[in-house]
């Protein structure tokens, strides 16, 4: 009998904060909180919660045995607003992942598949395999994207950091990442940029938009769009440097460059060489292989385009071209995503089966930054009908 006057308060607890839910048309995001021996409500509430006192709204979303909050709970995964969950406790969410990627949850030893959609929570550990990658978002709505062979801490303890990049290459939007060697502070929440570790430590970090702080050694540079920054292992950051240019798609057999000194990249009949002109001398480009008649290709949004000839130039020299192919314009899931040598000559048609395709190319400067993807543009594999 002592239950009833708290669950008459907890009914109409429910009911108004149900009305007020549906009044502002807004759907809430939750988080599950896995319930450990012992736990009670009160223990959960002031472990996780910002505001402690608001225990009794995990009545709203949760079946328990009795609202007593210091009773101990069963074993089971509590229902709970993010909005309620104090800022160090939030979990992310894997979005998306692309071949093998693996978790290790925090004070765990052995690495497990992760699954879409799976939650993950303060010092997990996610890694990536060869041509593997990953998409996390965490509540905060900060974006996570991680390359292949690539491994991150999330939000590690005593950091202050969203992530904590050990190896490889990420993807941040609005992120704070720690490295081996630097710190890196997006200034806005829409800041995106690109981070990767080098084998002795190096952090590079380029942007592609907005601006970041950097820091190590007690100095800090601003790394505004289309600029990046070196930091070498217990070195300060480099200054700011202008990362190369975006691949431009030129239509015809020459390319459209100002005294033509640039790097000229080709897609002849779905070959693809690039090469650079050294200035005083006669370049020599490597042949193209000799082609079937019967294969179909050109950039199909342009019909003036002839025998599926297309220029790629660039104004500065390059040391390789990072090449992507996928099916749709997103590149979500490339079929094919690799960076090749300045001299590499690549033939799709011995790359991809029959098909309708998009490609897109950047140029990789002689410290490994990587500017910006030409306009993806449409290409075709097979024999003509």
């Amino acid at each position: 009998m002592k239950l009833k006057p708290i669950l008459v308060c907890v009914t109409a607890f429910f009911l108004a904060g149900r009305a007020r839910a549906q009044e502002s048309g807004k759907a809430e995001e939750f988080q599950n909180i896995v319930v450990k021996p012992g736990d009670t409500l009160w223990s959960i509430a002031n472990t996780y919660l910002k505001d402690p006192k608001r225990w009794n709204e995990l009545l709203k979303y949760n079946t328990l045995p009795a609202a007593d909050p210091s009773i101990a709970l069963p074993g089971m995964a509590l229902k709970v607003p993010v909005n309620l969950i104090k800022e160090q406790y939030r979990a992310a969410r894997l979005l998306s992942f692309v071949n093998e990627v693996l978790l290790r949850k925090s004070g765990a030893a052995d690495w497990k598949n992760v699954a879409a959609q799976m939650d993950l929570y303060k010092n997990d550990t996610l890694r990536t395999r060869a041509d593997a990658r990953a998409e996390v978002r965490f509540y905060t709505k900060e974006i996570l994207n991680l390359y292949p062979n690539s491994v991150v801490i999330l939000r590690p303890p005593n950091k202050n950091a969203d992530v904590e990049l050990q190896a490889g290459e990420i993807y941040g939007k609005g992120a704070k990442v720690i490295t081996p060697s630097a710190r890196i502070l997006p200034r806005t929440r829409d800041t995106e940029y690109d981070a990767r570790i080098k084998e002795d430590l190096t952090t590079q970090v380029q942007v592609r938009k907005g601006r970041v702080g950097v820091e190590s050694k007690g100095k800090t540079v601003e790394v505004k769009e289309g600029f990046a920054t070196t930091v070498k292992f217990d070195m300060p950051p480099s200054q700011p440097m202008k990362l190369p240019p975006m691949a431009e798609f030129a239509q015809g057999s020459g390319p459209r460059l100002a005294g033509g000194s640039g790097p000229q990249m080709k897609l002849d009949g779905n070959v693809i060489s690039l090469k650079q002109t050294i200035p005083g001398a006669a370049a020599k480009a490597p042949p193209a292989p000799d082609l079937a008649k019967n294969l179909k290709t050109g950039d199909l949004n342009d019909q003036s385009i002839g025998a599926g000839k297309i220029m790629i130039t660039a104004a500065n020299p390059v040391q390789s071209y990072h090449l992507q192919v996928a099916q749709n314009q997103n590149f979500a899931a490339p079929i094919l995503d690799k960076t090749y040598d300045a001299f590499d000559v690549i033939n799709l048609n011995e790359l991809l089966p029959p098909g309708i395709y998009w490609m897109r190319v950047s140029y990789v400067d002689l410290l490994g930054f990587e500017g910006k993807f030409n306009p993806p543009r449409q290409i075709a594999v097979g024999r003509r009908q």
